[in-house]
């Protein structure tokens, strides 16, 4: 039954379309209005485009049982790379420590019998570096899954601390077919009052599709590295959530939904 704790708010939901359901569920049930509309797509490889790539992604499967950690950045990370996987190693190679970014992906390897470590601990990079089986980690082969181009920092964080770290990628993110004026006209047609961006690269399509006029919406983001990013490019109301996951976004959206009735109300 609806709470009506966020029956305020006009929310833009700009996940995936495949990722997007079960955020704009939990949403409606807490009162708000949602309208979806991805402003990130996610792909498959394509040769000849990515044939450097998926050759490389291929090399490295194949040898799979000589990495101690193996982590999957995403749900899609979970999706296309357990697919390769699975071409290899029928058999899950033995002594392979599984961890997860997100509660999502945990649960999308669960779904797919596959054991997580300390996934509830991991909803973002820098909680699963806080990790104590990732601190003592000098010679550890690792292999990180997730798509073209991603973040660096968490590779980065575990070379200092002496792992050799190696990259399966296995998907491809782009921009959906909307341009800047269509946007508009579905922003305003809904009267939306938050935009609710899931990631950096979100984040930068939905200021590049909105220009200026971008900076006029509340938005919603996923933890401090990417309010950081939006506060210095001109985004004057950010609503910060702990991590990417449903239930911060949804804390944090109600956090913000009261402060404003509060101030309307003084």
């Amino acid at each position: 039954m609806a709470t009506a704790k966020l029956s305020n708010l006009r929310v833009l939901v700009t996940r995936p379309a495949d990722r997007s359901a079960e955020f704009g569920a939990a949403l409606s049930e807490a009162g708000a209005k949602v309208v979806l509309q991805p402003l990130l797509d996610i792909a498959p490889l394509l040769s000849p485009e990515h044939d450097a790539i998926i050759q490389h992604s291929r090399s490295v499967l194949m040898s799979l049982d000589r990495y101690q950690r193996l982590i999957f950045i995403s749900v899609n990370a979970v999706q296309y790379g357990l697919d390769q996987i699975d071409q290899y190693w029928p058999q899950w190679p033995m002594d392979i420590e599984v961890y997860a970014i997100g509660a999502a992906t945990a649960a999308a390897l669960a779904e797919r019998d596959v054991n997580v470590q300390h996934s509830a601990l991991a909803m973002n990079s820098e909680s699963l570096l806080a990790c104590a089986e990732l601190q003592n980690i000098a010679r550890t082969k690792i292999l990180i899954v997730r798509g073209v181009g991603g973040r660096e920092y968490l590779a980065d964080e575990l070379t200092k601390r002496g792992a050799i770290v190696d990259y399966v990628e296995c998907y491809q993110r782009g921009k959906p077919d909307i341009d800047g004026g269509q946007l508009r006209v579905l922003l305003l047609q809904h009267s939306i009052n938050v935009v609710a961006l899931n990631s950096g690269e979100t984040l930068g399509h939905f200021t590049e599709l909105m220009g200026v006029a971008a900076f006029n919406y509340p938005v919603l983001v996923p933890g401090p590295r990417v309010a950081e990013i939006a506060k210095a490019q001109g985004y004057r109301i950010v609503i910060q959530a702990d991590n990417a996951g449903t239930t911060a976004s949804i804390a944090a959206l109600e956090h913000y939904a009261g402060s404003t009735l509060r101030t309307q109300h003084h």
